[in-house]
Order: structure tokens, then C-alpha cells, then sequence
């Protein structure tokens, strides 16, 4: 009878080893057991990409100074990929959107959600014959606290940092959906300074805290073309 019992005992414990081992083998994605923190790279799309005929008024809150700004050029695709541009009615620069795929990363995907930095957003300043310089401006997935380099040839260690995230923003008489707001150490194309800029779900750029200058840009009217 205890032999009996004993094989009982040692074959359920074989199985449910087997079981565990199996389990393991094949556990489910991250992103699967936790959608609440992933999310496809192609919302990057909602904060950058904006057609032709979309514009943007903003005013600086002390000097009450306004710049407009355009979409100047357009492209998108069915992927990840598009491109941007920007013109300032003030100074003629324009800025130039467009996004860098961490195609080396495996846990990386083109279009299904991700939990860590698969997609950066490129940002450059120009104008005819005066090329500021370019840098990361944004990135998916992005959570509050995460960072990455950005390089900078006079600050090794500038980087953007996400600092607060919104799921609601409103400032003056607008209102916001879901508002990223982005630091950066010393951005090169703003003349070194320390920056905040506030990205909104399709809006785009909708308020910039130049803090070394003690300048603040804030949307105060906007169209954005279906």
C-alpha cells in the first residue's frame, strides 16, 4: 500500500514538472499580459505627421509675440516611415520630422505593440544656406522617466527625458487629449538651452519652455487638415 502510494505521489510530481517545464517553454509576449504599458510605434504618427494645409499659431506668453507655422511637405506610408516639414512665418527656419526604426532590436516590432525605445523622431533646423543641426526629439514607447542620448557637440550628456505624461492638457481656452511633455538637457538646435516641449495626440507641438531664455510658446490657434 505505501508503495503504492509512494509511485502515486512521484508520478504527479513528474507531471506537474512537465507541466511547469512546458508552461516556460512557451510563455505568453510581455505586451500580451501587459497592454496597459506597450504601444505600436506607429503612434508616433499621431504627434508628427500632419498633411498639408494643417497650421499653428502660437504666442510667446510675455512679449506676446506670434509665430505661425505650416506643414510645408508631406509623405506617409503604410508602415512606420513618413516625413515632415515645418516652416516658421517668423524666422524661415523649417523642421524636419521623420523617425529612426530600431530594426537591430528583436523585441522591436514595425507594428505591433512594444514595451521599451523602438522608434526615435527626428527633428532638424534649417534654413537656406544655415543648417542648425539635428537631434531626437521623441520616442515610442515612451513612459514617464525614460531617457535616451542625444548627441550634442558641446554637452556629452544632454539627453531628452520624458517628464510628465497628461492624459488631458488644456491651457488658456484649448484642451488637449493625451499631452507628452518632453525635457530636454541642452538642445543644440535652440541655442543650448534647456528645453520642455509638450507633444499632443494628434495636435502635434502645442506649448515650448525655452527656460534659459525665459521664453514660453504657447498654442493659441491651430487647424489640422483631414
Amino acid at each position: 500500500m505505501n508503495k503504492r502510494l509512494y509511485l502515486f505521489g512521484l508520478l504527479s510530481v513528474l507531471l506537474l514538472g512537465a507541466g511547469v517545464s512546458c508552461k516556460d517553454k512557451n510563455p505568453k509576449p510581455y505586451c500580451t499580459e501587459n497592454p496597459g504599458e506597450c504601444q505600436s510605434v506607429l503612434a508616433a504618427k499621431d504627434f508628427f505627421l500632419f498633411k498639408q494645409g494643417s497650421w499653428w499659431v502660437y504666442e510667446e506668453a510675455t512679449s506676446h509675440e506670434r509665430d505661425s507655422m505650416y506643414v510645408t511637405q508631406y509623405s506617409n506610408s503604410n508602415g512606420y516611415d513618413f516625413d515632415m516639414r515645418v516652416k516658421s512665418s517668423l524666422t524661415d527656419y523649417e523642421y524636419h520630422y521623420f523617425p529612426f526604426f530600431a530594426g537591430g532590436n528583436q523585441s522591436c516590432s514595425e507594428a505591433a505593440p512594444v514595451v521599451g525605445k523602438c522608434i526615435y523622431i527626428k527633428r532638424s533646423k534649417y534654413k537656406p544656406g544655415d543648417y542648425i543641426g539635428e537631434g531626437n526629439c521623441f520616442f515610442v514607447n515612451y513612459k514617464v522617466g525614460d531617457w535616451t542620448y542625444v548627441p550634442n557637440v558641446t554637452y556629452w550628456d544632454n539627453k531628452i527625458v520624458i517628464a510628465e505624461l497628461f492624459s488631458s492638457f488644456e491651457m488658456n481656452d484649448l484642451v488637449f487629449g493625451q499631452t507628452v511633455k518632453v525635457n530636454e538637457t541642452k538642445n543644440f538646435v535652440e541655442d543650448n538651452q534647456s528645453t520642455n516641449h509638450f507633444f499632443s495626440r494628434n495636435v502635434g507641438l502645442v506649448k515650448v519652455e525655452l527656460l534659459d531664455s525665459n521664453q514660453v510658446w504657447n498654442l493659441v490657434s491651430y487647424h489640422i487638415a483631414p
